[in-house]
């Protein structure tokens, strides 16, 4: 037996906790689902070790998705953090770009939320560096202990320094973080340039802090892992989850805490590629439903969209990012009455604790898992995943007490449950339309893939009110998330702000820039573990028309590259974004970017099926849309390979039930996927 055959994906959900275990040596995997502990993550992911029964001494490697960094800012919970800046920018945070944020331009009672940096903790020093990255003022001869000793007595567990025009050169930034970090003791401290060395002080001054408010959180959690684990006898190397969708390691990540956001949705998205692959789909939309939230994303030609300007809550993050749209509803998000006396779902979540009414842990509030228990969707008399025995009864009553809450309209509890699952699907198409529609897409030339634990009941609800014609389900559902952190490579990435005008540029200046990043990456990669022939390397550039204040990204060569070919290649990409290319109007290049990574060995994934004579394991009415329908219960793992069913039906599996409604058909593909199409015209 080898002394190291396991890879161990594991994703800490909101609600869940999902194992996913490669056996090397006979390709077999091992999924294993427990709830998730709030404020203590690392014990849901000890637990779902220990249900498993594998020794911790075979692990070979050790990849983590979390929402520590995304929780953490939430719930407002990161360090006190003090900012270094330049005289005269200590405001920048807060008057940003003088607009409010989407969804309150309306709205009268409109707050804008607070700084992540109190006003007291930002501090002014006297350096100026021009747009031209002449040096004006130095910090050669400031003294920054009147600083450190402020932010000492004021309990400052993090300090971020962000200078003006620090991305043309950031020789004060860097003489600054030297001083700083030799004053502030064990205290984290970053500079702006060091997390992301773009033009745009807000987002660069925004990103900077918010690195700096969440690395001492990231830290402490990473730590307590890597030593629980090697308590436990683990001692392969932990890496964890990227929002660039690669992995880092636990050096890494502790640096990098802003590039933690999004870590487990984005492992799903890496599982999705891999599934496409097998199943022979290039083009898919991810609808990723667990128990507190949706995440939906869109994978185009078998590569997923990065995007470069995202918010975080109320905050600008200027890193490259799986562009995920996330919302409010997962299995656990509670069904209540808004003021005016109309029904609302979510974003308020049950959670793992109490969780949905039906999961008999304390929770009375009702939840999308407490609607579809009650429409027949879920079973009362097997367990799900987890050993979670379900009770419909405990359902009824908080439904019951939610139709009291709205009066006496004449429903029934079906109706009012039914309702709330329309609410739910109408907000999950929204996010849906939000990764295609809005981003130049036609959902109906994609495959919906549904996943996580809530994800396949739902994704043909969501197929239909969007006239999605093709539903994907894989298998292990209910733990993509963690398949996609189990085959993620290392990814690294570089930002090189550079350009102008296309005219104007010097092409030999640009190949000599990006023959630097690239030795750079590959100088990283090598000290990561990787030999060279394990590289990947990816350029891309920045472009927009002179004027615009936004850009889109353009693959390129930088050996074989000219400016007119990427001139044209921009014009494409625009037209093809918002439908129309000004071919007249100059090209300007904005910044150079490279994405390396290190390539792991890529295992088989063997999803066995079989056909099985007790393929039908129960009968119970379920309710579509207007009607009681008696439905067939199958066994996902004794559905063969090639084998076709008609709906509707419910398929049960470990992890994830899939609800096939009338109309659909379901193939079973080579790969193990269930392939669903309409079986009518719309």
């Amino acid at each position: 037996m080898a002394a190291d055959k396991y890879i161990v994906g594991i994703d800490v959900g909101g609600t869940f906790t999902d194992l996913l275990c490669l056996n090397t040596d006979t390709q077999e995997l091992l999924s294993e689902k427990v709830p998730s502990i709030p404020g203590r993550q690392w014990e849901g992911v000890l637990g779902a070790l220990e249900k498993l029964g594998i020794n911790g001494t075979e692990i070979r490697a050790f990849v983590h998705g979390t929402t520590i960094a995304t929780n953490a800012l939430l719930e407002r919970k990161g360090a006190k953090t003090g900012l270094v800046t330049t005289e005269g920018f200590r405001d920048t945070l807060e008057i940003g770009r003088t607009r409010r944020l989407i969804g309150g331009l309306f709205d009268i009672k409109f707050v804008r939320p607070k700084s992540l940096v109190r006003r007291d903790l930002r501090m002014e020093v006297k350096e100026r560096v021009a747009a031209n990255g002449e040096i004006l003022k130095s910090t050669d001869g400031i003294d920054f202990a009147p600083i450190i000793d402020h932010f000492q007595k004021n309990g400052v567990e993090s300090i971020a320094i962000a200078f003006m025009n620090a991305y043309k050169n950031d020789v004060n930034e860097i003489n600054a973080l030297e001083k700083i970090q030799a004053l502030a003791g064990d205290t984290p401290v970053c500079a702006s340039t060091g997390v992301v060395p773009e033009k745009g002080e807000f987002e660069r001054f925004s990103t900077c802090v918010l690195n700096a408010y969440l690395t001492p959180v990231i830290s402490t959690y990473l730590e307590t892992l890597a030593g629980e684990l090697k308590g436990q006898g683990i001692s392969a190397p932990v890496n964890v989850m990227g929002s660039n969708g690669g992995v880092m390691t636990l050096d890494q990540a502790a640096k990098f805490a802003a590039g933690t956001f999004l870590s487990g949705p984005v492992g799903g998205a890496g599982g999705a590629v891999r599934i496409c692959e097998m199943a022979g789909i290039e083009d898919c939309i991810t609808f990723d439903m667990g128990g507190t939230s949706t995440d939906v994303a869109l994978i185009h030609q078998l590569v997923p969209r990065i995007s470069h300007s995202n918010q975080i809550d109320a905050y600008p993050l200027q890193v490259p990012q799986l562009d995920i749209h996330t919302i409010g509803a997962g299995g656990g998000s509670i069904a209540w009455v808004q003021p005016d006396g109309t029904l609302e779902v979510g974003p308020q979540s049950a959670g793992a604790l109490p969780g949905p009414a039906c999961y008999q842990r304390g929770g009375t509030a009702p939840t999308i898992s407490d609607a579809n228990l009650m429409l027949g969707r879920l079973p009362t008399d097997r367990a799900l995943s987890g050993g979670l025995q379900l009770a419909k009864e405990l359902s009824q009553r908080a439904f019951e007490g939610l139709a009291e809450s709205l009066g006496d309209n004449g429903g029934s509890l079906t109706q009012l449950a039914d309702g709330v699952l329309r609410i739910a699907v109408s907000k999950m198409a929204g996010a849906v339309r939000e990764v295609s529609v809005h981003r130049g897409f036609d959902p109906r030339d994609f495959a919906l893939l549904g996943f996580g634990g809530a994800g396949p009941m739902h994704v043909f609800l969501v197929a239909e009110e969007l006239s999605i014609p093709q539903v994907i389900v894989p298998r292990f559902p209910g733990h993509l998330s963690a398949l996609g952190q189990l085959l993620a490579d290392l990814r690294r990435d570089f930002v090189t702000a550079w350009g102008g005008p296309l005219d104007g540029l010097d092409l030999g200046e640009f190949r000599s820039k990006a023959r630097s990043m690239r030795k750079e990456s590959t100088s990283l990669l090598e000290k990561d573990g990787f030999n060279e022939n394990k590289h990947e390397h990816s350029f891309t550039l920045d472009m927009r028309y002179v004027g615009q204040s936004f850009t889109l990204s353009i693959p390129c060569d930088p050996v074989r590259v000219t400016w007119e070919d990427l001139r044209e290649a921009f014009h494409t990409r625009h037209e093809q974004t918002f439908g129309r290319a000004d071919r007249h109007s100059d090209v300007e290049l904005v910044n150079i970017r490279l994405f390396s990574l290190g390539l792991i060995d890529k295992p088989e994934l063997v999803f066995e099926t079989e056909s099985g004579s007790d393929l039908i394991i129960g009968q119970r009415p379920v309710w579509f849309g207007d009607e009681w329908i008696d439905c067939p219960i199958i066994d996902r793992t004794k559905m063969g390979a090639g084998e076709v069913f008609e709906g509707p039906m419910i398929i049960e599996e470990a992890g994830g039930t899939s609800v096939v409604p009338p109309a659909w058909t379901v193939k079973v593909d080579a790969s193990g996927s269930l392939d669903c199409r309409r079986s009518h015209k719309y």
